[in-house]
Formats: structure tokens, sequence, C-alpha cells
């Protein structure tokens, strides 16, 4: 395939070429491979802790006598209210996970101040933290003692109306999370006029993606991470990026001699000029994203996998065996919530590592797709560096996580699908060190 040009379509493949993972001493130096693992390989390791530790939670408020005694004593007070009795004990359950969860959180904050990737100091840490879990509370109280109110009483068809129901809802937090849960948590504004501006939305031309606007989030006032995405469907559709992701460096200083001023100033503008070859390949990957549908398509998914698993779960609260491992009368009971909320736990573990492959190829197609775009494996690689220093990946990442978890090819991989396009079009290994180890320019 070539690169694509303006007024050409770009070739959408199913199939992407996907290598193995290069050595990362082959792209990194030494220290900053070592830099990335030693933030990263802890942050793994307190995650598994704290999914543990919430697993264990659940169990024991499900299927322990104590929890099963504390769990009936919230839902006691409700006084026989069935929907009041569910409500009460989602809530409890939600707020004892969010209490044991809270360690960790503030643990993996200490760590990104530590390691400068925290920006935000720790009222506004805990600001976001309250939000966010209260977000999570209303998203998990209401449809879960709805479906529960829903069996009690036992309507004709419920399942399937709580399925349909559910499904609805994934779709609707599709369209309405852009405009009401983002900017709970971040400002945006558009992306001011000028060359980059034209630049994106002559590639979105190009890539015959229809985009009003591509929006700015203020990540730098809580990170320094690099990011951007996008989200939403149909009129709500954006696409995101980091504040962070447009830093550029200051100009030469009014004091500095002429001649050093002008090689100063033009250092500054062939790095600005690199920052813009950068962020335009990265909107090329969001921009590609869209082209292929995939939020509309991860919704659909969504919404059809939620319907599903109420379906499921009305099922095997149905089956003798499962009430009597969860001590509960059926699906009906206030005392089900955190054997819901467990058997939905364990349900998204076994589910991941499918999910898990989704992400990884559409993120590997769309990383292709930037590639044919721009034609440039050079810059493709510089922005791999950047997001792995700057974001702190793991670039020794271990094999079964990455299966279970990874939404995104690890670095190296992307890096060798560069040079592999590289390759493939006769244009040199863009972005490879002259010797094993060195640090890219």
């Amino acid at each position: 395939m070539e690169p694509a040009v303006a007024g050409r379509a770009v070739t959408w493949r199913w199939r992407v070429p996907r290598p193995p993972p290069a050595d990362p001493l082959q792209a990194f130096s030494r220290e900053e491979v070592e830099v990335c693992v030693s933030h990263a390989k802890p942050r793994q390791r307190w995650g598994l802790v704290a999914f543990a530790v919430d697993l264990l939670l659940l169990a024991a408020l499900a299927l322990t006598a104590p929890g099963r005694c504390l769990v009936a004593w919230v839902a006691g007070l409700a006084g026989g209210f069935v929907p009041g009795g569910a409500a009460l004990t989602v809530t409890a359950v939600v707020l004892a996970q969010a209490l044991v969860g809270l360690p960790f959180s503030l643990r993996a904050y200490r760590q990104d101040r530590r390691d400068g990737l925290a920006t935000q100091r720790l009222g506004g840490f805990l600001g976001d933290w309250l939000k966010s879990r209260g977000v999570a509370l209303v998203l998990t109280v209401l449809p879960l003692a709805g479906l529960i109110a829903a069996a009690h009483w036992h309507p004709a068809g419920y399942p399937w109306v709580a399925a349909a129901v559910a499904a609805l809802l994934v779709v609707v937090l599709g369209l309405l999370g852009p405009v009401v849960l983002e900017p709970m948590f971040n400002r945006f504004a558009p992306l001011e006029a000028g060359p980059l501006r034209e630049r994106v939305l002559t590639l979105a031309a190009e890539m015959r993606v229809p985009v009003h606007d591509v929006l700015v989030s203020d990540a730098s006032r809580r990170t320094t991470r690099v990011n951007a995405y996008v989200s939403g469907l149909g009129r709500t559709r954006r696409v995101v990026v980091y504040d962070t992701l447009l830093a550029g460096e200051g100009s030469a200083s009014a004091g500095e001699g002429s001649a050093r001023a002008g090689e100063a100033q033009a250092t500054h503008d062939d790095r600005a000029r690199e920052r813009q070859d950068e962020v335009a390949l990265v909107l090329a990957h969001e921009l590609a994203h869209v082209r292929h549908r995939d939020v509309l398509f991860g919704t659909v998914a969504g919404a059809l996998g939620t319907g599903g698993a109420v379906l499921l779960v009305s099922w095997l609260l149905e089956q003798g065996w499962m009430r009597d491992w969860l001590h509960v009368a059926g699906l009906g009971d206030p005392l089900v919530a955190p054997g819901l909320l467990l058997l939905g736990a364990v349900g998204g573990l076994l589910l991941a590592p499918l999910a898990s492959a989704v992400s990884r190829w559409s993120e590997a197609r769309a990383d292709w797709v930037a590639l044919e775009v721009s034609g440039d494996p050079g810059t493709a690689v510089a922005v791999e560096r950047r997001l792995a220093l700057e974001n702190r990946a793991d670039l020794r990442p271990n094999r079964l996580l990455m299966i279970l978890f990874a939404s995104h090819p690890p670095t190296m991989a992307r890096i060798a699908q560069a040079w592999l396009w590289a390759a493939h079009h006769g244009t040199g290994r863009h972005g490879a060190p002259a010797t094993p180890g060195s640090e890219l320019g």
C-alpha cells in the first residue's frame, strides 16, 4: 500500500501486520528502560493486589455468615420495602469497595507525585476521587436496585425487559457521557486556529471522516501524561487531545546574543514542527477509530453484552445451587447485591482476554492507518517513544498481564510495526538507533 495523499482514499483493512515486540534496547537507552519499568512494575503489582482485595471483600459479604448478617442489617433499615432495601444494600457494598480501594488509589497518587507525573495536590486528587466514586455509585445503584426490584415483583417477561433496559442504558451513556460526565472532570476548548488546526481538518477530509471540531482537554492541571481519545456517538462524538500533548518548548530569551538567539529560535521552530507532526499522527490514529466506527461497535458490543449478562444472571439465580451458594431467595432478594457484584467481577475477569484482544487489534489497525496516512514511520517511532517516556509505560510487559488486561499493544510492538511499514515501503528503518541501546534523536 502506498502512503495516502490529498484526495486519495486510504485502504481500510480488517487484517494488519502485527509483528512481535522488538527488544526495547533497540529504541530506548538502558536508563530509559529502567526508569519506565521501575515505575510501571510496582504500579501493576499494587493494582493486582487492589483487585484481589476487592474480590475478597465481595466474597466475604456474599458468602460468609458475618458478611451476610451485615448486608441483612443494612437491608432491614428499609423496613421491608424491597426497592429501598435493594438500594441500601447496593449503596453499602459500593461504598465499602470505595473505602477499601482508597489506600491503593492514594498509593498510586503518591507514586505519581514522586515520579513527577501528578500535578495536582492531595485536595484536588481527593476531590476527583469523590466525584468519580459518586458517579460510580449512581451508575451502579440505580440499575442494580431496579433489577432486584423488578425481579421481586416478577412481572411477566421481566428478564427480557430488564435486559433491554440495561442495553439501552449503555447506549445512553455512550451518547451523554462526553457532554455530561467528561465535563465533570475536565474543561474542554476547541483546538485554536492555526496551522495545526488546519492540518488536522484537512487530514480528516482526506480520511473521509466528518469532524466538526477537535477539542483540547486541560489535563495538565492533573497530570503530565500525554494522551488523545475519541468518545461519544453521532453529534456527541468528539476527538479530544490532552493539552500536555500540545506542549512545546520555549523560545530563545531576549538576553541572548543575536546569533545564539537565532540558532535557538531555529531549534525551537524545528521542534515545533516536530511536535506538530507528532500531534497530527496521533490525531490520524484517533480519526482512524472514527473512520472504523470503533466507538459505535464498542458501544453496541457493550450493550449486547450487558443485556446478555442480565439474562444470564436471571437464569443462574433460578438455579437452586446458585441460590444456595449465595444464600439468597433469588434475584429479587435485596441481599443478593454483593453476590451480583461478585458475579460481575468474576465474569469481567473471564471475558477480559477477549475484550483486551479486540481492543489491541483495533489499536494496531488504527496505528497502521496512521502510518498509511502520514507516510512517516520516523514520527510514529518518536510518538511511541514520547508516550512511553512521559507516561512511564512498561517496556518489558508481563505476557499474561498483557493478555488479560492490556487495551493497547506494547510499545515495542507498535514501534516494530512502524519499522515494518518502513521496510515494506522501502523508506528505511526510520527511528531505529545506530547501535542497540542508543537514544533516538
